[in-house]
């Protein structure tokens, strides 16, 4: 779940925030004598570290996601963020925000400040950091007297992440406990605001006094601290510490003194990154270790294989090779190509060893793809009940669909969905849209069916089954009950019967209004931030403004809570969905010939009407940025469909569009070339991707894994298994050029090569998964078989941070759809280009 302005507030940040850091050079002399004594070190990239603990100051920038203000990251685990002035005891999601200034460094005093400000609040106030002894003293100074209204109210919040401290005591004032596992209040109602009662008062906090490596200690030096429990009003909160600021205060309004315990002994254990399912005989086997930066020596790894009768046997014992410096720790690999005889095997370095995985030539063709297409994708279909073996996911749901949403540039609603100036269709605001009630699939635990999404994860399905002839049934699909049954087959291939529920939501505003729609979404924050069973999220019955709020009449009721659809034209979406439309229209032939032929119809006819037309820009979330990179994806899967004339010379024409974004369309150029015979645009072509593989070569090579790395809020797992269904194409297209691993080392830091831990990325599958993560479920501490989350995300300027088990943090351990429609895609590449070697 993102924050209502998501789609706004990740434009920002890709326009204004920097790259990740990489480190830079070391402190001058005269500015290491200027460090004090205390052990603390203003480093290079402007945070204080002494062993075993970094504290970081307003470097983030994603404070609804827990990441910003003042942060401890303590013996490898962020244990406090988001310290800062807020307005609230315990802010959620979609609490104020100040603006962060830029932070001003003294080397010669050791001393970190930012300016912040709440403009409309008309509060103005400066963090200071700078190390007190074993301590870090933090102070804030106000411009000027906080405004009435806020004396009392307004405080300084250090929060406290919950998984690092359950179950380990606390201490303020005259109160002791143990931090619960569970948020259980207690709350006061003050008007009709509920919030959370402090669960302790006192001068001195104490965390973990028990734990050396989770010891925290805070000292108020203006006024008593308070301990909340966030959870109490909001599920994804946090425990904070609090204290007012008094009435009157300017200087030194807030005086703390923050002490994590340092053990300076302590080293982060060696991180092993292995594909936690295997490996196919033939590709390269390279585990990626993670070290700690202190790491001198690095000595050798063993491979180990397990015996029945034996035991673990070692078969290969080799020296590391040190890859350098990435973000804030070391690397090194363990090399074990040569090793292709089929079994199960674990790497062990020192005291760490993996968990078993195969080699094996099946590796990828059992319990790696089946959970993702047999459990998640069906969990995820809207508009149906879906049941597993005793158990009901979810019941049919938003039978209710949908209300045109009201126009109007300045509403701006859930995950940033606008209207814009008009509906674009026959139907009037809040008027209810018959036929929408029909296929799409919910985005992780949201429930939104985003347009964009919705059009690229059918048309990777289409593609999956077109390119590899995916034909496994182990899913009951009735349409006309609206019932699908899990592990039941029912004589038709499953993988055909997600891309008729994908085409049957992106055909219904075709059939409606003649133009595809931006999605449709939840009309209210309070349904938004409700997760959990869809079916109860509405009554299920149509909205009908003539009937009181209780009121029902057959499928009609007078209850508001219908989901809107935003229904503006937009000609990138446009193309998207001419695209995925073109592509499934393909392999629905000869399994629903007449769902085939109104696809390849619409495709057309929407094509056709863009290129006759002024384009329209009307942003919204997963709605394609670029209209004209679209255009190319359009026209080549009409090319390849058609192969009409027509469409390889508009191909041909938007050639300038293919250089230019390569990256992006690069992949659907390739798979065109065999239908457009004209041999300048294919070696134009060549050259364009010869040069961007060049470059691509120079890129992967910026980091240890080998592959795109370059998170901005969330992890980079959908981006390069997005990168890894064209670098497939490619491949295939120019082999000389694109190498095989680029897509198989995606693919290994899916399953657990990857920075800050080696689990899988994707639920359930491998030996060691991401069990807890951010679906439906999330609220249970469970997982949906077979959702890929996010994965590691940067907290700036060099801790790579995944977090586990902990559902909370959608940026590192959210499913999306699109994830998986890539994920299918990329373990049967994978199959099949290992299959075809020798």
């Amino acid at each position: 779940m993102k924050t209502a302005t998501a789609t706004l507030a990740i434009t920002l940040i890709l326009i204004l925030a920097p790259p990740f850091s990489t480190p830079s050079s070391a402190e001058t002399p005269q500015e290491k004598a200027a460090q004090p004594k205390s052990g603390w070190v203003l480093n290079a990239e402007e945070y204080f570290e002494k062993p075993g603990l970094s504290v970081l100051v307003f470097h983030d920038i994603y404070p609804e996601g827990k990441q910003g203000g003042i942060e401890i990251i303590q013996h490898g685990e962020r244990v406090a963020a988001l310290g800062d002035v807020r307005l609230e005891p315990a802010p959620g999601q979609w609490g104020k925000l100040p603006v962060v200034g830029k932070r001003v460094v003294d080397r010669a005093l050791s001393r970190a400040e930012v300016p912040l400000r709440f403009e409309k609040e008309g509060i103005a106030y400066r963090v200071r950091v700078e190390p007190d002894g074993d301590a870090i003293a933090v102070t804030v100074d106000l411009e000027r007297p906080l405004p009435a209204e806020f004396a009392g109210r307004a405080g300084f919040n250090l929060e406290i992440f919950p998984s690092a401290y359950f179950g380990k005591t606390y201490h303020l004032g005259r109160t002791d406990g143990v931090f619960p596992r569970q948020g259980n209040g207690p709350t006061v109602k003050v008007g009709s605001v509920v919030g959370a009662a402090p669960l302790a008062e006192g001068p001195i906090f104490t965390a973990a006094t028990e734990d050396p490596l989770r010891r925290l200690t805070i000292e108020s030096l203006s006024g008593d601290l308070r301990f909340f429990d966030g959870r109490s009003t909001e599920t994804n909160g946090w425990f904070l510490v609090r204290s007012l600021i008094r009435a009157g205060a300017t200087k030194g309004a807030v005086r703390w003194k923050i002490t994590p315990n340092s053990v300076s002994s302590w080293r982060r254990p060696p991180v092993i990154g292995i594909s936690q399912v295997g490996y196919h005989p033939k590709q390269e086997k390279r585990a990626v270790i993670e070290l700690d930066p202190r790491t001198a020596s690095l000595g050798a790894g063993t491979l180990l294989k397990v015996d029945p009768a034996k035991g673990l046997v070692p078969v290969l014992e080799q020296p590391l090779v040190r890859w350098g410096r990435f973000l804030r720790y070391d690397y090194a690999f363990f090399d074990f190509t040569a090793v292709r005889e089929p079994g199960t095997y674990l790497v062990r370095y020192g005291d760490s060893q993996t968990s078993p995985f195969l080699i094996s030539p099946e590796v990828y063709r059992r319990d790696v793809w089946q959970p993702t297409l047999e459990t998640f994708l069906p969990v995820q279909m809207c508009h149906v009940r879906v049941i597993d073996r005793g158990r009901i996911w979810h019941g049919a749901c938003h039978m209710d669909d949908a209300l045109q949403a009201p126009q109007g540039l300045d509403l701006a609603f859930i995950e940033g969905y606008k209207q814009g100036l008009k509906t674009e269709t026959p139907f009037a605001a809040d008027q209810h849209m018959p036929g929408l009630d029909r296929g799409g699939w919910h985005d992780a635990a949201d429930h939104d069916l985003a347009g964009g999404a919705q059009a690229w994860a059918t048309m990777l399905l289409a593609l999956s089954r077109e390119t590899f002839g995916l034909a496994s049934d182990q899913t009951t699909v009735d349409t006309m009950r609206r019932n699908v049954v899990l592990h039941v087959p029912d004589g038709k291939p499953d993988i055909l019967q997600q891309v008729v529920h994908g085409v049957e939501n992106l055909l219904t505003g075709y059939r409606l209004a003649g133009h595809s729609f931006a999605g449709i979404s939840d009309s209210s924050l309070e349904v938004y931030g409700t997760l959990g069973e869809p079916a109860s999220l509405t009554d299920n019955r149509i909205f009908d403004p003539a009937l009181t709020t209780d009121e029902v009449k057959g499928d009609r009721s007078g209850r508001r809570d219908d989901r809107y659809a935003f229904t503006g034209r937009d000609t990138g979406m446009e193309y998207a969905a001419a695209a995925a439309l073109a592509a499934s229209s393909r392999v629905l032939k000869g399994f629903d010939d007449r769902i085939a032929k109104e696809c390849l119809e619409t495709a057309v006819r929407a094509w056709e009407f863009e290129r006759s037309h002024p384009a329209v820009r009307q942003p919204n979330p997963y709605v394609p940025e670029r209209a004209d990179s679209q255009e190319v994806l359009a026209t080549a899967e009409l090319l390849i469909t058609t192969r009409e004339a027509r469409f390889a010379e508009r191909l041909k024409s938007l050639l300038p569009v293919i250089e230019a974004q390569v990256q992006e369309v690069g992949w659907a150029a390739a798979r065109a070339l065999p239908h457009i015979k004209d041999a300048e645009f294919s070696k134009r072509v060549g050259s364009i991707l010869a040069a961007y593989a060049a470059r691509l070569k120079t890129d992967l090579a910026k980091t240890p894994y080998g592959v795109p790395f370059e998170p901005q809020i969330w992890g980079v797992t959908w981006d390069i298994q997005e990168y890894a269904v064209r670098q497939y194409f490619l491949h295939r297209a120019f082999p000389q050029e694109f190498d095989r691993e680029n897509l198989l080392r995606v693919l290994n830091y899916v399953l657990g090569c990857h920075p800050a831990s080696s689990t899988s990325l994707v639920s359930a599958v491998g030996a060691q998964s991401m069990t807890v993560a951010y679906g439906i479920n999330l609220n249970d501490w469970t997982h949906i078989p077979g959702g890929g989350v996010s994965g590691p995300s940067l907290i700036r300027p060099d801790f790579p941070e995944l977090k586990e088990p902990f559902p909370y943090l959608w940026q590192q351990a959210e499913y999306v759809l699109t994830g998986a429609a890539t994920y299918v895609f990329t373990v049967l590449a994978a199959d099949r280009l290992l299959g075809e070697t020798r």
